[in-house]
């Protein structure tokens, strides 16, 4: 009786904490950004140094996210007003670690519980004065700490040419 006691109490002590992972931070490597059609879908294809799927057990979710303005806090993501999101896939067609993201900008509205996706025209406006957007890979696992990768930055420029349906990949630039 008292070893189940013990026991339910550490369950319930070990349910309220994250364990942080041993795992080395991904280098992320910018391959291009492609529109998906006329949609307001955009994909981004990026490689890394190392598989960052990783030797999760219990993966809770995965994504892409990538800071529109200066609030680059990605451990704050959800606290970002204007952001590109998505979720990640591996690029069966790429490198060894190559990675498709599937993602919207858009903005939060309403204290951030509702979104609207952003146009072509706002896209361009809000980033005319940059020349990069910074970006990073995260994983959520039940009872682990997110991991992040290191940033990767996507130019503008090219995000301008996915806009007006142009496919540039890294080098033909």
């Amino acid at each position: 009786m008292l070893s189940r006691a013990i026991f339910v109490l550490c369950v319930l002590v070990m349910s309220g904490c994250s364990l942080r992972q041993n795992k080395t931070t991904a280098n992320l490597q910018f391959t291009k950004i492609e529109r998906v059609g006329q949609t307001v879908l955009y994909d981004v294809y990026f490689s890394s140094d190392i598989d960052i799927w990783g030797p999760y057990r219990s993966l809770i979710g995965v994504g892409f996210v990538c800071a529109l303005e200066d609030h680059a806090d990605f451990r704050e993501r959800y606290a970002m007003k204007r952001l590109m999101a998505g979720s990640v896939k591996r690029n069966p067609a790429g490198a060894k670690y190559g990675f498709i993201a599937a993602m919207l900008f858009s903005e939060r509205v309403v204290n951030g519980s509702t979104e609207r996706d952003l146009t072509p025209a706002e896209i361009k406006q809000m980033l005319a004065r940059k020349t990069q957007v910074p970006c990073k890979f995260f994983a959520s696992a039940t009872m682990m700490e997110t991991y992040f990768s290191n940033v990767m930055y996507v130019p503008v420029a090219d995000i301008f040419r996915a806009i007006e349906g142009a496919i540039v990949a890294v080098g033909e630039r």
